[in-house]
């Protein structure tokens, strides 16, 4: 009878110290887990309060890894491992917000770490002084019909511009507005007037000649070249 409440009570004992331990495994995990999102979301939140047109994937590596990740340049992009020993994959993003992409699976490109677009294609939060010359706007008012596309079209309204004012000579530039039009993007562009310099004039391809709205004088983004808006905003052909 000794015999058998000793084993009962030893099995008690074993019962407690597997519920313990399960319990402790429990909070483990749930700690671990929870210092994984943390890792993941002090990840993005560094990465998009920075931006850096022109970073290499060596120049990311070496910026995450002063900020305590651990980071290493690989092929195209960069490795991040978190404590829980999973990795994530970053590509530098250009003049997009943020100084990367991030992927959850190694991205296909191996191009190497090369300058994602040059550090003066892009101009960020500039502002264009807008001309006064009358007869500057006139002549620019009555060279196009508007509206030249379908409003909410204005990407392809601002190229046919840019093609149209070519003849002009001027100096041109496409201003890009990512959060326009209900965050689909807003594009026009701004000619300068050669009689006065450093003096610009904004044109909507739905609206027009723009002389009366600051808004279309200043932009988050601005840039010579259409292709550079796929830098900038990688998923507009989306919108």
């Amino acid at each position: 009878m000794i015999e058998g409440r000793q084993k009962r009570s030893d099995l008690g004992i074993g019962d407690n110290l597997l519920r313990k331990v399960l319990a402790i495994v429990l909070i483990l995990s749930l700690y671990l887990s929870s210092c994984h999102g943390t890792e993941e979301n002090d990840l993005w939140l560094l990465l998009s309060s920075y931006e850096d047109i022109s970073i290499t994937v060596s120049d990311l590596a070496f910026f995450l890894a002063t900020h305590g990740f651990d980071a290493k340049p690989e092929k195209s992009y960069v490795v991040v491992k978190f404590s829980s020993g999973k990795e994530v994959y970053l590509t530098p993003n250009g003049a997009a917000p943020g100084l990367a992409d991030l992927w959850m699976t190694p991205p296909s490109s191996s191009g190497g770490p090369t300058r994602v677009i040059s550090s003066d294609a892009v101009k960020v939060n500039v502002t264009y002084n807008m001309t006064t010359d009358q007869t500057f706007i006139k002549k620019v008012s009555r060279y196009v019909i508007f509206p030249v596309t379908p409003l909410g079209m204005c990407y392809d309204g601002s190229q046919k511009l840019f093609e149209n004012y070519k003849s002009f000579g001027v100096n041109m530039m496409y201003l890009f507005d990512p959060a326009g039009f209900n965050s689909q993007g807003h594009l026009w562009i701004a000619l300068e007037d050669k009689g006065q310099p450093n003096t610009w004039l904004a044109i909507d391809s739905y609206y027009g000649v723009m002389t009366n709205d600051e808004y279309y004088y200043h932009a988050p983004y601005s840039f010579s070249d259409f292709s550079y808006l796929d830098s900038v905003n990688p998923r507009w052909r989306v919108a």
